[in-house]
């Protein structure tokens, strides 16, 4: 039985996974998944957020309290006093302590992170970054998420909102409109003239690798606008490596090539030469093992 612990949550709108993690950044087990249910009652998440965790301990074979907990949840957040403030994806926790929760149904103090800073520190300690200087990671999916790492450390910057481009904007988009999997299903509906009805970006994806020319010039569309949104923060950051992960980007091979084209055109010199995107190695355990990561420093 594993003495010494820490749990990884990955806390966002529509679900909250969880895994337990040996002292040295190893999973133990299975990721554990819940619905979030963000729309409901405050007690219905927090119920779900005692379920996920202890279903994780189950799948690792640990019991008691853990040594420490790491969460990565959406933001904005109060990361001093440990504070969800997200009004958007989690209305029913916006100005929950989350601190003080864990200590007290959870056994362990929190240490509470930014969902994609989270995701992309996963990545580069375990993942798709592995052994780069500076990463950048990027989720793609309901909107844009963005984290930061440096040698190893979130880079959250002076007020800790470093990396929340949500609302900069390409064009007339925000980057959150650009990179949601909507954007996809607008260029789309735009392709075929418009109308009421659309496929999901899955669907649009199925038709895309199936060779329909619409489908394919939507993926692409979408990959510009990606690209030119990435472009414009690796012009600041100038990262080593830019990962890519989140629901949307399961299909990078469909607007990867855009993207990189559209990035380059942004950047000068070496930067553009260097430019490269990586898919997410962890896949869905990337934000817990960014977490638990976090958790250990």
């Amino acid at each position: 039985m594993q003495a010494n612990f820490v749990i990884g949550i990955d806390l966002g709108g529509t679900k909250v996974a969880a895994a337990a993690f040996a002292m040295d950044g190893a999973r133990l087990g299975k990721v554990a998944k819940l619905p979030t249910m963000a729309r409901m009652r405050r007690a219905v998440t927090l119920m779900n957020i005692r379920r996920v965790v202890k279903q994780a301990k189950i799948e690792a074979g640990v019991e008691g309290p853990p040594n420490v907990v790491g969460m990565g949840s959406s933001g904005p957040l109060d990361l001093k006093n440990q504070i969800i403030c997200d009004e958007d994806s989690l209305p029913n926790l916006a100005g929950f302590d989350m601190g003080a929760f864990c200590q007290r149904e959870i056994g362990a103090p929190l240490a509470l992170e930014n969902d994609a800073a989270c995701f992309t520190l996963g990545e580069a300690v375990r993942g798709a970054g592995l052994g780069q200087d500076s990463v950048l990671g990027v989720t793609l999916g309901t909107g844009f998420g963005c984290g930061i790492v440096i040698q190893g450390k979130v880079y959250s910057g002076a007020t800790n909102n470093a990396g929340e481009v949500a609302y900069c904007r390409v064009g007339p988009l925000t980057y959150d409109e650009v990179g949601s999997g909507e954007r996809v299903k607008e260029l789309y509906k735009s392709s075929l003239g418009g109308g009421s009805h659309a496929p999901t970006a899955r669907e649009i994806g199925d038709l895309a690798e199936g060779g329909d020319r619409d489908a394919i010039g939507a993926w692409q569309a979408y990959g510009k606008g990606v690209g030119t949104a990435i472009g414009a923060v690796c012009s600041v950051l100038d990262p080593s490596v830019v990962v890519i992960g989140g629901s949307v980007a399961k299909r990078l091979d469909l607007f990867g090539s855009a993207l990189a084209a559209s990035a380059r055109q942004v950047l000068l010199g070496a930067a553009a030469e260097r430019f490269e995107v990586r898919p997410s190695a962890l896949g869905d355990a990337a934000g817990v093992t960014g977490a638990a990561a976090l958790a250990l420093m």
